[in-house]
């Protein structure tokens, strides 16, 4: 069970179906922790993880623009049933239709006489049609923005990598990566430890092959501001 934070922002429970904290722990004979220090490092690793999944929520600007010209779209539609408070020419069709609405608008006892009913009816539909053209607008002006990038995407692994490093630290042991050029295995003291807590990850967290954990904790070591050695 997961004790969820009043802060309102995410958390991740360790995965720990193939080995707890504990057994991870002392599988690499790092150094037991007490309760408070477990506690705190599972805290800091349960929001650093939650972090996986924000990075896809984010709206994209094309879905919004979709929307907006289809908004816009459906607003035209609105504004044609004013046809009748219009002068002009009109289609027979849009006219049948926007009489029968002001034929109905005299039930309501807010509205009054025949005058009302179109000027009811009219300003409803300028209305519409100034939204319509403000959505088309907004349309524009997004799709004229350029791109910039957003939020690291790996902004999780960083985190997760910076308690790593501190692990290390605490237990002495050089916070070192690298992969072994003759048999491709990922080496260090580092690459040791995040290998064995990636178990903790989902399955999806976790890095492909060893090479592309080193390089996620090579790129997560010059983001913190640690050096890879």
């Amino acid at each position: 069970m997961a004790k969820l934070p009043r802060s309102g922002v995410g958390y991740q429970c360790l995965n720990e179906y193939e080995g707890t904290l504990r057994q991870i722990m002392a599988r690499l004979t790092l150094k037991p922790l007490s309760k408070r220090a477990e506690r705190e490092l599972r805290n800091r690793l349960g929001f650093a993880l939650a972090l996986w999944e924000e990075p896809y929520t984010a709206v994209e600007v094309k879905d919004v623009v979709r929307s907006l010209k289809a908004h816009a779209k459906r607003l035209d539609q609105i504004a044609s049933i004013g046809t009748i408070t219009r002068e002009g020419f009109a289609r027979a069709y849009d006219l049948a239709v926007s009489g029968q609405v002001v034929q109905v608008l005299a039930s309501e006892p807010n509205i009054g006489n025949i005058e009302a009913r179109h000027a009811y009816l009219s300003d409803f539909c300028e209305r519409a049609d100034t939204i319509a053209s403000a959505c088309r607008a907004a349309a524009s002006m997004l799709q004229a923005k350029k791109g910039k990038g957003g939020k690291n995407r790996y902004a999780w692994y960083d985190e997760f990598t910076a308690v790593l490093v501190e692990l290390c630290k605490q237990n002495k042991i050089e916070p070192t990566v690298g992969i072994d050029r003759i048999t491709g295995e990922a080496v260090g003291g580092l690459s040791a430890v995040a290998s064995a807590f990636e178990c903790l990850l989902l399955p999806r967290m976790r890095s492909r092959t060893p090479s592309a954990m080193v390089k996620r904790l090579q790129r997560s070591l010059e983001r913190i501001g640690q050096e890879s050695q």
